[in-house]
């Protein structure tokens, strides 16, 4: 995807502050299911994908603004590998309400960078929040040995009147899970994920992996959304010191190496 044709617009509004939002990220088909949840997605299945640019390229979220900063286009790149799985000409955008007619560009590294243009006159407040979506199938897994939890990301630009707004590194991303089943699920990190683990304390990437799950374990650390669980948890790490709560365990990191059973 090409870079912004205004770097200097774009460095200074990533540094605007925490009052900046990001293009968000939603699955219309498999929606998150616990607050704090990562948006995700199953191997091979098909997906809703919607995504949401709550404002003009400012750094701020009401009115007033500066109609100079509404947003005109929005670019959102398909990554290859759902391009591969899904089939080129079967990844379909959505094409309705603010921004109309929307162009594919297919790119040199087999991605497809889909452009919705604002067909309605910039309004005096770029307050609305805009959606967009494409509907895509996730790659499936490499194996009946593949239980890798995989991270795909969709770079985005954010375009208004006075320029482009890459959003590079913050771009929105989808969790992909080998499966999801009531039971016992085995899963394991790849290098796309195992780096938002690599890091103590891990108790919020947990949640936002797991906000669903009933009991997560990595050996003998022990992780649960649910504060009866890990209530019962805490019970048992007074009883049996090999056991650690992975919400209370601010030392810990997972691996690529590391067996994560969770139940659902």
């Amino acid at each position: 995807m090409k870079k912004s044709a205004y770097p200097l617009l774009a460095m200074g509004l990533l540094g605007a502050g925490g009052a900046m939002a990001h293009v968000g990220i939603f699955n219309n088909t498999l929606p998150a299911a616990a607050s704090g949840q990562t948006t995700f997605a199953i191997a091979n299945g098909t997906s809703d994908v919607q995504f949401m640019v709550p404002h003009g390229c400012n750094a701020e979220a009401s009115p007033p603004v500066d109609p100079a900063e509404d947003t005109t286009r929005i670019d959102i790149t398909v990554p290859a590998a759902i391009v591969t799985a899904t089939g080129a000409a079967s990844v379909r955008p959505s094409n309705a309400g603010e921004f109309g007619n929307v162009t594919r560009t297919t790119n040199l590294d087999g991605s497809i960078t889909f452009t919705w243009i604002k067909t309605a006159p910039a309004s005096a407040a770029d307050d609305q929040l805009y959606k967009v979506s494409i509907r895509m199938r996730m790659p499936a897994v490499a194996s009946a040995t593949d239980f890798a939890i995989k991270k795909y990301q969709f770079p985005a630009v954010q375009t208004c009147a006075s320029g482009a707004l890459d959003w590079g590194s913050s771009s929105p991303t989808i969790i992909v899970f080998p499966e999801k089943r009531k039971g016992f699920n085995k899963y394991t990190l790849d290098a796309s994920t195992v780096g938002d683990f690599s890091a103590a304390p891990i108790a919020a990437r947990l949640k936002a992996y797991f906000g669903d799950a009933a009991i997560v374990w990595v050996g003998k650390k022990i992780y649960s959304p649910n504060p009866n669980t890990s209530a019962k948890i805490d019970e048992l790490v007074t009883t049996d010191l090999t056991y650690s709560n992975l919400e209370a365990d601010t030392g810990s990191t997972l691996t690529e190496s590391d067996t994560i059973w969770v139940k659902y």
